[in-house]
């Protein structure tokens, strides 16, 4: 009954999904794409080809999600040569970030809505022998949709933050009988654990954070090197302020101007793309020297900031960083990835925002691979302290030694589900 009303609430709503839709593409043109596959219709002969397929399907909504399932695709292709993987989305920038992988068996697309007609389609359409859902990914009516077709779904490299846990708890009644309706819980955390279990989670594991096991691409140095070549640095100390957020560059940038600090370019690279031309125009507001990744010649003179207006070169930015200040953790956002900051051996510097990263942002601080801050008025000490060579030694150690310590879930995960296969 309970699913029923929520239901009516998903159809009340779709036809404001089309004006949502519409809205973000006057600021990024991809979503104006693929509508069939968000409401759930497609082709004849897309039914026809997946029909005669051996399907595993994993849904990452987004960037940190699907960079995360990389390791997950990668044993997923060589253990199971005869299988397709069809890889699910829900933004435009997860369903076009770089996997790295060039396979004829990898197909991606959007998951459609959450409504019972949609969810059925897809799943009728595909037919995947199992399913994965990563992080928080709770859909209610597609949950009970393969628990009906009695396809074992999983909620895997599976988190909740405590502020997440306090909102579900409000409605348990609803989330409850979903996470019961999944195969299992493969947790990050026991805290994470504990929370799920709280909320009703049955057969619940932790088997840890997908995300340690994930590896720079394997041309990263020598992008690295293009990068910086490009953008004429040789022997600057370099900040990055990594995935930064809505209203954080301004703060950031007007903290930095305060600092007498020579020799030092700070890189910003927003978050989200549609926000690039934003920070640009931040940048010219203030009147700072600055250039553009984009630019396709830049000139051989000072400048004091870099905005990183680019796809798919994360990696490379960490490769030619000093240290990296986490985006999303000096306003309430909850922060941004910092492993594969310390996976490049790059310290970093935490806001105190940090419960979407909780235990592995305490667990960097703890020992040594960073610093936390709760003004941004503490980089004036902060930075000096962190570029000297001794220190950038110990912490970019700190970093190597937490990578080696949390790596091996995505087997732990494969050895879980393989009889399911």
């Amino acid at each position: 009954m309970i699913r029923f009303f929520y239901s009516l609430l998903v159809y009340f709503l779709l036809p404001f999904t089309c004006f949502k839709l519409i809205y973000r593409g006057f600021r990024q043109p991809d979503y104006l794409k693929y509508w069939s596959e968000r409401y759930g219709f497609y082709s004849a002969s897309t039914k026809q080809i997946w029909s005669k397929r051996k399907t595993l399907w994993i849904h990452a909504v987004s960037v940190g999600e699907t960079k995360a399932a990389i390791p997950l695709i990668k044993l997923f292709l060589k253990k199971y040569p005869r299988h397709y993987l069809l890889i699910t989305h829900g933004t435009p920038t997860g369903r076009a970030t770089s996997i790295d992988i060039k396979d004829s068996r990898i197909n991606r697309i959007y998951l459609p809505f959450d409504t019972p007609g949609a969810t059925k389609r897809f799943l009728n359409t595909f037919k995947p022998e199992i399913g994965l859902l990563l992080e928080t990914e709770l859909w209610f009516n597609l949950i009970h949709q393969t628990f009906q077709q009695s396809i074992p779904l999983y909620l895997v490299n599976a988190r909740l933050s405590e502020k997440s846990f306090q909102l579900y708890k409000r409605i348990s009644f609803l989330v409850k009988p979903s996470l019961q309706e999944l195969k299992s819980v493969l947790a990050q955390t026991r805290n994470d654990a504990k929370r799920f279990e709280a909320l009703g989670a049955k057969n619940v594991e932790v088997m840890g954070n997908l995300k340690f096991d994930v590896a720079p691409p394997r041309d990263t140095n020598k992008q690295s090197a293009t990068l910086k070549k490009h953008l004429h640095l040789k022997h600057q100390l370099v900040l990055l302020i990594a995935s930064s957020r809505q209203n954080e560059e301004e703060i950031i940038l007007q903290s930095l101007l305060k600092l007498q600090y020579k020799n030092l370019v700070t890189i910003f690279v927003p978050r989200h793309p549609q926000r690039f031309k934003e920070v640009e125009l931040l940048l010219k507001k203030y009147r700072v020297s600055f250039i553009k990744r984009s630019d396709k010649k830049i000139k051989n003179k000072p400048y004091q900031f870099i905005l990183g207006d680019s796809m798919g070169e994360m990696y490379s930015y960490y490769n030619i960083a000093n240290i990296a200040l986490m985006g999303g953790t000096i306003l309430p956002y909850g922060g941004q990835n910092l492993i594969e900051s310390m996976a490049m051996r790059v310290p970093v510097i935490l806001g105190p925002h940090t419960y979407n990263f909780y235990d592995v942002s305490n667990e960097a601080i703890h020992t040594g691979a960073g610093l936390r801050i709760q003004t941004l008025d503490e980089l004036e000490k902060v930075l000096p302290r962190m570029l000297k060579p001794s220190s950038q030694l110990k912490m970019k150690k700190a970093c190597g030694e937490i990578m080696l310590a949390h790596q091996g879930a995505t087997l732990k995960i494969v050895n879980k589900i393989k009889s399911m296969i």
